[in-house]
This record gives structure tokens, sequence and C-alpha cells, in this order.
């Protein structure tokens, strides 16, 4: 009981770090939770913690080693993850540009479809697929491949409640800044967003070669 106690602690704070990284997600949920409101923040949040609880689970069962070690499964990862950073940082600098009450796809799409996009970034985001590869594994005690499938699926839940916890935190302090900034700053947040996505998309493309 107290080695399950200890394990899942580890995982609650692998689930921590994986979210309190300045990246992607972070930035995409700050950005939604100020110009859109809290529930889309958290919205962005559920997407993202879960495709952190099952890179997670992957890991402890051994398919991320073979995943990484494909180069055609890294060329996909890469490329299209590049170029929906690349779509979401366009998406951003037109907001920047017409103002964050223009009527833009993400307005206009209810909650879930954030989700999904919350979803399919992070599942297509390299850095998220090299953290659960070794950060993951050198968090956790020796042993962990020893755990049955109903503690690899509690383990991968509390990956997630610690990845949930913190995107939570920076949806609600983003709504409230939200509430309280001008329509210019907003304005300044969707330009930099746009900027940083469509920078580290580059980035993901430059890898390529």
């Amino acid at each position: 009981m107290t080695n399950n106690l200890t394990i899942f602690f580890r995982c609650f704070l692998i689930g921590l770090l994986a979210s309190s990284s300045f990246g992607p997600i972070f930035i995409l949920t700050f950005n939604r939770g100020a110009i859109y409101g809290f529930l889309r923040g958290v919205a962005t949040a559920f997407g993202a913690c879960l495709a952190d609880g099952i890179y997670f689970s992957l890991s402890l069962i051994g398919i991320l080693t073979v995943l990484q070690e494909s180069k055609n499964f890294m060329f996909f990862i890469d490329s299209v993850g590049g170029i929906l950073l690349i779509i979401l940082g366009i998406n951003s600098l037109i907001k920047a540009k017409r103002g964050v009450k223009y009527i833009s796809l993400e307005s206009k799409t209810g909650i879930w479809f954030t989700s999904v996009k919350s979803f399919l970034l992070t599942a297509l985001n390299p850095l998220v697929l090299f953290f659960f590869m070794v950060i993951g594994a050198q968090v956790l005690p020796a042993g962990i491949s020893d755990l049955s499938g109903y503690q690899i699926f509690l383990s991968s839940l509390v990956v997630m409640a610690g990845s949930f916890s913190v995107l939570c935190l920076v949806a609600l302090v983003a709504s409230f800044l939200g509430s309280c900034i001008s329509e210019k700053k907003l304005r300044l947040i969707s330009l930099l967003t746009g900027i940083v996505f469509i920078s580290i998309g580059i980035y993901f493309f430059i890898k390529l070669f």
C-alpha cells in the first residue's frame, strides 16, 4: 500500500511537470482562458491531460520506446505537429489583427472540439513524447515494469490529475486577467501566441532535415 502511494505521488508530480513547462499547451490554455473564458481554458486542459495520461501509460508498457525508434513515426509526429502549430499560430495572428471579437472557428465551435484540438496538439508534440519517454521513467522507482494493468491505469489517471490541476489554474488566472485587461492587450496576447506557435512549428520542420 505504501509503495502504491509513493508511485501515485510521483505520478502526480510527473503530471505537474508535464504541464508546468512554458510550452504550446501552457500558452494555448492561457490564450483561450484570457480571450474565450474559463470554460474554454478548462476544455483545453482536459484534452491535453488526456493525451498526457495515454502517453504515460504507453511509456509504462514500453510502447513509446518502440515508437521513438521508428523513423516513420517520428517523421509523422514532427511534420503533422509542425503543421498544426503553424495553423494555430496563423489563426492567432488573424485574431490579433482583426481583434479578439473576430468570429473565428474557435469561437464558433463547441468546447468538445476545443478539447479534441488540444488533445491532438499534445499528442503530436515530439517534446511531450520525449518527456514521457525519458523524464517519466527517471522519476518512477525501480520495478515499475511489474505494475499490473490496473495499477498502470490508476497511475495514468493520477498523471492526468496533476496535469489538469496546473492547466486549470492557468485557465483560471487567464480568465481573470482577460476580464480585466484591455482589448489591445488581449490582441497582444494573440500576437505573441501566434509568433511562438509558428516558431515552434518551423523548428519541428527543421528537425526533419
